[in-house]
């Protein structure tokens, strides 16, 4: 006899290989002794680190900083590495259901972006925008909301639901900006890059965005972002008009009872006004 106690979600592809970039990247900070994440001792280092400063260098080239800071992690601070890819594995997971491969790689790359974003407009009020930034937090708080909305009844540890969960870390990173932003800057966490990731997560499934059609529908179209604005302007016009529709032909039941019960006498001029609008329509 055998007992098989919880088992762990199967590993999606996108996941996989994004887990496996940042896998390959810490271990060679670690070679590097952190000069990807931090200075050397040399005075050079934060080679993908990114900041106001970092990412003008190189003719313009120091752009690039916003990508590969979101796949490099603290040297000093294993813990951030791996806090970082537990929340990958698990949310990840659960978004890629909807997202598909594409989707989640481009959710990954653009919530750590908007997360960057976010940080540099709020640091450069606080004026430390040259604080080099680290992590894939910010991308993680994508998938984090993004799972949540998806999925918020899955348990988290088997006592709490997804949605509460993600409800309680997002109430958290948005207090600790405030808190920043009230009293200055005093520590290592760049909690407003929680926040610009998770706005992004949530957008994105409030709006469809990102979805990979072709990874999860099989031969479906492929919708563009015009395309599906449009196609809800459309659904919510046929909506509006059938809601429309379906009060005049209740407003008619009821006059037409009437006329039914007390004669066409009993009717006042809106009434009778309307059954001759209804009846020139019907005669086109």
């Amino acid at each position: 006899m055998s007992i098989q106690g919880p088992q762990l979600p199967a590993m999606t592809p996108a996941i996989k290989h994004l887990l496996i970039i940042n896998t390959v990247i810490f271990a060679l900070n670690a070679i590097l002794l952190g000069r990807l994440s931090a200075p050397g001792t040399d005075g050079g280092g934060y080679w993908f680190a990114f900041s106001w400063e970092l990412g003008t260098e190189g003719y313009g080239l120091g752009i690039l900083r916003l990508l590969t800071y979101q796949f490099t992690h603290s040297f000093s601070d294993a813990w951030h590495f791996f806090g970082n890819m537990m929340v990958l594995y698990f949310m990840g997971g659960i978004s890629e259901e909807r997202l598909g491969y594409r989707g989640t790689c481009k959710l990954y790359v653009l919530g750590g972006i908007c997360g960057a974003v976010l940080h540099l407009i709020l640091a450069s009020i606080q004026g430390y925008a040259n604080v080099p930034l680290v992590g894939a937090s910010g991308a993680c708080y994508s998938f984090l909301v993004y799972g949540a909305c998806h999925r918020p009844r899955v348990m988290v540890f088997g006592i709490i639901a997804l949605w509460v969960f993600a409800a309680v870390l997002v109430f958290v990173a948005f207090y600790q900006t405030f808190v920043e932003l009230a009293g200055g800057y005093g520590g290592g966490v760049a909690h407003s890059a929680h926040l610009g990731g998770a706005a992004l997560g949530f957008l994105a499934f409030k709006q469809n965005l990102f979805v990979d059609w072709a990874g999860i529908g099989g031969d479906q179209p492929r919708p563009g972002l015009v395309a599906g604005m449009v196609a809800k302007m459309k659904q919510k016009r046929a909506q509006r008009e059938h809601g429309n529709a379906m009060a005049r032909q209740q407003q008619l039941d009821q006059i037409l009872a009437k006329v039914k019960s007390d004669g066409l006498a009993a009717l006042t001029g809106s009434e009778r006004k309307f059954l001759e609008q209804v009846s020139k329509q019907g005669q086109k």
